[in-house]
């Protein structure tokens, strides 16, 4: 309808007149009303700006389980100067924990550079243990944080539990226990993380070239399914894979300085990459440039005068 009404029946001229004062559209070659009496579903106010319709607008964003009550109440207009609004008044206890539950989620989403969406399925995890009385007499920022990790693990965001509990307030074995007990109650079955996903992170965070995450990459493809079927963590893992790409493009990198950027230890490091090398067919320890132990000088023997 709209694109005939661009089109004069009449005389077939384009040029159509919107007539917003006397709710008409007309000709202006031949002067026909083409429509009378349209609705205009537009705002009854004009913005001359984004802030000013920001300031005249009166619906709110969509609702989001990010806020303790979806984002569906009612604002208030600003107080004046010197008088406070009294906060959580009308709120119960329930409604209180629930609030500061999402504010750690959104805490320790932004501290992990995480997405939205991130955020939002994490908050409705969150509710549905609440309805399930999963929450009584268990730490909340516990919960939350094993929470983000189970929806970082659905989601093929690598994100470990060591790097959660540095953002969390909670001990990484305390998160540890909560993920368990939350694995068996909602009865879910998350697949092994995949080392690949972490590369990417890793080979930025040591400064490393596109070339050795792609050859890191394919080190892990050839020997897909080998660190998994021997409960292999998928960090050990992913470090070894850049140790040995790292060592065959000549952009070496110790085990120490490795360890260090992905949260391992030197000792996994050196033996998962002793694993994946009889997959490769090569000697890393001949290739790699580590300098060698300097041998200890003798002592010569002071004889008496």
């Amino acid at each position: 309808m709209a694109n005939k009404l661009k089109i004069c029946p009449e005389c077939g001229s384009k040029n159509v007149v919107s007539d917003s004062k006397h709710a008409e559209l007309y000709c202006a070659d031949c002067g026909m009303v083409i429509a009378e009496n349209l609705v205009d579903l537009g705002p009854e106010w004009r913005a001359y700006d984004s802030e000013q319709a920001s300031k005249r607008v009166r619906t709110g964003p969509g609702m989001s389980y990010r806020i303790h009550d979806k984002g569906l109440s009612t604002p208030t207009p600003k107080l004046p100067a010197g008088i406070q609004r009294l906060k959580w008044v009308n709120m119960d206890s329930s409604e209180k924990t629930l609030a500061f539950a999402l504010i750690e989620i959104d805490r320790m989403a932004c501290a992990l550079k995480l997405p939205n969406d991130i955020k939002e399925m994490t908050s409705v995890l969150y509710r549905k243990a609440a309805k399930r009385n999963l929450i009584k007499g268990r730490s909340i920022e516990e919960l939350v944080s094993a929470m983000l990790y189970i929806i970082c693990r659905q989601n093929g965001i690598p994100r470990t539990l060591k790097e959660i509990a540095r953002v969390s307030r909670s001990p990484l074995k305390k998160i540890r226990r909560a993920y368990i007990f939350l694995l068996r109650k909602f009865a879910l079955k998350i697949a092994p993380a995949d080392p690949s996903h972490y590369i990417p992170r890793f080979c930025s965070a040591l400064g490393l070239s596109e070339a050795i995450r792609e050859r890191a990459i394919e080190i892990l493809k050839r020997n897909e399914g080998t660190g998994t079927a021997r409960g292999w963590a998928p960090i050990g893992t992913a470090a070894a894979a850049i140790y040995i790409a790292a060592v065959l493009s000549g952009e070496y990198r110790t085990e120490k300085e490795i360890a260090k950027v992905v949260g391992t230890t030197e000792i996994t490091i050196r033996n998962r990459y002793k694993e994946l090398e009889k997959g490769l067919d090569l000697d890393v320890d001949s290739l790699s440039p580590r300098p060698r132990p300097r041998a200890r000088r003798k002592k010569a023997s002071v004889g008496t005068i």
